[in-house]
């Protein structure tokens, strides 16, 4: 059977907003050598997002666009698709993200015979991977209202954020945009002795080498978004590397949990 001459362990499809550049970024700085990366964009506009009502509607532009998208990325025969978002994943919690991760994975193996990541599925999985954690603090790009959606899609799957904190980036494309420095004062905002990890949301939010150096500094797991989908598409197709510069779940979790 022939095989990607560059991909020969495996082939992911990263399917992205358009507007999107971190994904992209932080997979090939985290790429082990044999995998390769088709990256397809759900086209959306470069929405400017000054308040809450344009948030929502950014959300939902990403999810009208994501069944085409992800036939678009089935095209190259990929043996695995990762969507590269978050938001869309966590709205109206768990009920609905498991119905949506569903959908597509349908899709994804009725047309491609692969299954998908989903960033909320991922999540689940990841935390599996530290079973002492009750207590999460979270950092965000988002408005409010998506805050709130990450509260209630973590409550739903049993942990309590204790805070969040959110950049409120002005648009998909700015989120991109926003300095370590300022991500790293969310992160001592939503810190604490009460906090057991840490976890950031919003994929186009640079955070994975961040990450690495908080776990390092504040001696908890501090859990990127990119990385941890990433590691989820890895784990779920038997790729056990070891990867490190990028945080605890991708240098020392080689499988996932059952």
């Amino acid at each position: 059977m022939s095989q990607d001459y560059y991909g020969y362990r495996k082939k992911f499809a990263l399917l992205v907003p358009s507007t999107n550049t971190a994904v992209e970024t932080e997979y090939h700085k985290m790429c082990p050598v044999g995998v390769v990366l088709a990256t397809r964009g759900c086209v959306i506009p470069p929405f400017k997002v000054t308040n809450e009502k344009e948030f929502v509607e950014m959300v939902q532009a990403i999810g009208n666009a994501t069944e085409q998208g992800l036939l678009d990325s089935l095209t190259c025969r990929p043996d695995h698709v990762i969507f590269g978002y978050s938001a869309e994943t966590f709205w109206d919690g768990k009920g609905r993200s498991d119905r949506e991760f569903n959908k597509y994975n349908d899709i994804a193996q009725a047309k491609g015979k692969c299954n998908i990541t989903f960033g909320a599925q991922a999540i689940v999985d990841a935390l599996k991977c530290y079973p002492k954690v009750k207590k999460i603090g979270v950092v965000t790009p988002y408005m409010p209202v998506g805050d709130k959606q990450v509260v209630k899609f973590m409550s739903d799957i049993g942990y309590e954020v204790v805070r969040i904190a959110g950049h409120c980036s002005q648009g998909p494309v700015e989120i991109a945009n926003e300095s370590f420095a300022k991500t790293r004062q969310l992160v001592d905002e939503v810190n604490g002795d009460d906090v057991d990890l840490i976890l950031q949301a919003g994929t186009n939010l640079y955070f994975v080498e961040l990450a690495a150096q908080l776990e390092k500094e504040l001696g908890k797991p501090v859990l990127a978004i990119n990385a941890l989908t990433f590691w989820h598409a890895l784990r779920s197709n038997g790729i056990q590397d070891r990867i490190q510069g990028f945080g605890s779940l991708l240098a020392e979790h080689i499988s996932i949990p059952e």
